[in-house]
């Protein structure tokens, strides 16, 4: 669990420890655009109030003023705070006390200079700055006031719209890495999932092969006693119950057999030619005789003859019949078979209750069973040995009750055989 989320949380440290930087980094740069502005603020105002100290104040010169450093306002105070010039053209007013500061006007004829935030319109604030005009003698005769215009407001302006798409990037960054580090952890967690299961399951099909050899020569003993007691002619009572026990023998049989397939998938092929259509009827006359209440009806169309190994597909057929035959406990079970495109196709069909929607996904893994005392090796061994012969088998949604199993398997030569349409 710790390894899965080292990667998210390493993901979610950078990308925090990036937006700090990136806010820091703004912020710095926020700062020093507000110190050039306001020396530059500063700079125009000193300049224009040592120009105006020895040059009686005039609109002119106060418009020149306010064009030359791009500004939205130049006006001259007098300490009345009435307008005595002002670039707009507007005098002998009171000035507008929600854009002037009198407190910073007063400390201007005193003698102290100051730039700084004046006012607000809307979310934009303007830039102020109050400057002493000197006459000859040295004494303030007068207050320049400038306002700062859109060559100041928009540097600020930019820089916010900078940082905010900054920080939008880095929150869609954080957005993508979260979504890509959410899909590694879950690809991580399903492959650690299945690398168990694959170890679990390796182990348990090793220890059931090495159990299935070891048990096999007991029962070949057992079967042969049974026989034997039953040839020898053991009474009515008796022979009932020496069938009932070759039955399970026969059970045990097969299902050791499942188990060294199992444990040793790697086993040869015996490879030949198979007659196909033989193979099926063969199996359903075998599964008829084991299930007694079931019916096997084949309808087979002419089927060519298929390189492989007869032993294992009979085994193929078994497995999936007898899940059928146990699905459905009393009925019948459908074969169906063609071939065309180079490939025979093989369905099962019982009409039993169905897969179970949530089984279908695990439908094929070993072990896995719906039926009480199953071992879950039927399918997962019929898959197996179908794909070694290069086919395929699948659980196939043909829209009638029950299940579907279809097995197709390549074909090799042109020869067909015609079959009856039941057995």
């Amino acid at each position: 669990m710790r390894r899965t989320l080292a990667p998210v949380l390493a993901a979610v440290l950078g990308l925090a420890g990036s937006l700090a930087a990136t806010l820091y980094l703004f912020r710095a740069a926020e700062g020093a655009l507000e110190r050039v502005l306001d020396e530059r603020l500063r700079g125009a105002g000193e300049s224009a109030a040592l120009l105006l100290g020895s040059v009686p104040a005039a609109q002119g010169h106060l418009r020149e003023l306010m064009v030359a450093n791009a500004l939205d306002g130049a006006y001259l105070l007098n300490p009345s705070l009435v307008v005595i010039a002002d670039a707009g053209g507007r005098t002998g007013q009171r000035a507008d006390l929600l854009r002037v500061d009198p407190d910073r006007v007063q400390r201007a004829f005193e003698g102290a200079a100051s730039v700084a935030i004046g006012y607000s319109l809307g979310d934009l604030a303007v830039t102020t700055g109050y400057f002493p005009v000197r006459g000859e003698k040295g004494a303030v005769r007068a207050v320049l006031g400038v306002e700062a215009g859109q060559a100041f407001v928009g540097a600020r302006r930019d820089l916010s719209r900078a940082r905010s798409a900054a920080v939008a990037l880095s929150i869609l960054a954080a957005l993508a890495l979260g979504v890509v580090a959410a899909r590694w952890t879950a690809v991580e967690r399903l492959r650690r999932r299945q690398a168990e299961q694959a170890a679990r399951g390796d182990s348990i099909t090793r220890m059931g092969a090495m159990v299935a050899h070891e048990i096999r020569n007991p029962l070949g003993v057992i079967r042969a006693t049974m026989e034997l007691m039953r040839e020898r002619g053991a009474a009515d009572g008796q022979r009932e119950r020496i069938e009932d026990v070759l039955g399970e023998v026969e059970r045990m049989r097969r299902l050791t057999e499942d188990f060294l397939v199992l444990g040793a998938p790697d086993r040869p092929l015996v490879r030949g030619p198979v007659d196909l259509a033989a193979v099926l009827i063969e199996s359903g006359r075998a599964t008829e005789a084991t299930y007694r209440g079931v019916r096997v009806a084949c309808q087979l169309a002419p089927l060519p003859v298929v390189s492989g190994d007869a032993h294992r597909l009979r085994q193929v057929f078994a497995n999936l019949l007898a899940n059928a035959a146990q699905a459905l406990a009393d009925g019948e079970v459908e074969i169906r078979a063609e071939a065309s495109d180079g490939v025979a196709r093989v369905q099962i069909h019982d009409q039993g209750p169905g897969i179970p929607p949530d089984v279908r996904e695990r439908l094929f893994d070993p072990f896995l069973t719906t039926k009480a005392g199953g071992t879950g090796l039927g399918l997962a061994i019929a898959r197996m040995l179908v794909e070694r012969h290069s086919g395929s088998l699948t659980l196939v949604d043909d829209g009638r009750p029950g299940a579907t199993f279809e097995v197709r398997l390549p074909l090799v030569g042109t020869e067909a055989r015609a079959w009856p349409a039941s057995s």
